[in-house]
């Protein structure tokens, strides 16, 4: 799978590549926590990994929860997984699986035109 990056120029003039992850939580699997959690609470939780996060060169650009189910998807971006990895550990947040994505619409699904043209011409 292709990786869709973004490169930018941080302030010490270095090029950096920043990558994106979805991670999961589920309270089903000891990653989320036990009891109900009010959005207040969850928000102060996700304010301290991204706090966490800027550590390590990461940031957390949003998260799509369920409160009542204890299920939480969060999209955050870093140099790598293991940024991701250190910015949980950092405040403690357990998870199910951190995925490297990228972000796909019809276009970056859509086959070249050249391949398109051989496939009608063969059949």
């Amino acid at each position: 799978m292709l990786c869709i990056c973004t490169t930018f120029i941080n302030l010490d003039n270095r090029s950096v590549t920043v990558k994106y992850f979805i991670d999961t939580h589920d309270k089903n699997k000891g990653s989320f926590p036990a009891q109900e959690l009010s959005e207040e609470q969850f928000f102060e939780q996700f304010d301290a990994l991204e706090e966490a996060a800027a550590k390590f060169g990461a940031f957390g650009h949003a998260a799509h929860v369920n409160l009542t189910e204890g299920k939480a998807f969060c999209f955050m971006s870093g140099p790598d997984e293991e940024a991701i990895r250190k910015a949980h550990a950092a405040i403690n947040l357990p998870y199910d699986s951190i995925t490297e994505v990228r972000r796909v619409t019809g276009a970056d699904m859509r086959i070249p035109q050249t391949v398109k043209a051989r496939k009608l011409k063969a059949g």
